[in-house]
């Protein structure tokens, strides 16, 4: 056999392995699938509607998505790790209004951060033109019209 071929079929073999691994995996832990499945949905969401160039905006809805959703997930592993539990968790609309919230406050600070830096860097850079303007004054003063040139607009 071939070295390709020996290394095609061991990704293959991994592949498989993995996919295994990950059946068991949601079975044996189907009550915490279903709850993050449920409450995690904004961030999943979020991974597929953001096109902007740096494709970030999941991060920050996930991180408050999830930081809302540990609660809850503490609670289920900790009082009663069963599917009949995970669903009542799941109904409970205040719960999900809170992860939802949450996740819904991660979508207004993706947004508005650019604006409130973008802002804050044009005070802070028309300050700095103004003082440097002063500064070159100054120096008009001190050493004479020959060492300032046309201002270009």
């Amino acid at each position: 056999m071939a070295a390709g071929s020996q290394g095609a079929s061991l990704g293959l073999t991994a592949k498989a392995g993995g996919l295994l691994l990950f059946a068991i995996g949601l079975f044996l832990f189907l009550p915490t699938v279903l709850y993050l499945v449920v409450t995690m949905l904004p961030t999943a969401v979020a991974l597929v509607i953001d096109r902007s160039a740096t494709r970030s905006g999941w991060l920050c809805v996930g991180g408050l998505n999830f930081a809302a959703a540990c609660p809850g997930l503490f609670d289920l592993w900790f009082t009663d790790p069963s599917l009949e539990y995970a669903t009542t968790m799941i109904t409970d609309v205040f719960s999900l209004l809170i992860v939802y919230g949450a996740a819904a406050l991660g979508w207004i600070i993706y947004l508005t951060t650019p604006q409130i830096i973008g802002a804050f860097m044009e005070m802070t850079s028309s300050r700095r033109i103004t003082r440097l303007k002063a500064q070159q004054k100054q120096l008009v003063e001190d050493w004479g019209s020959e060492v300032a040139r046309e201002e270009v607009e």
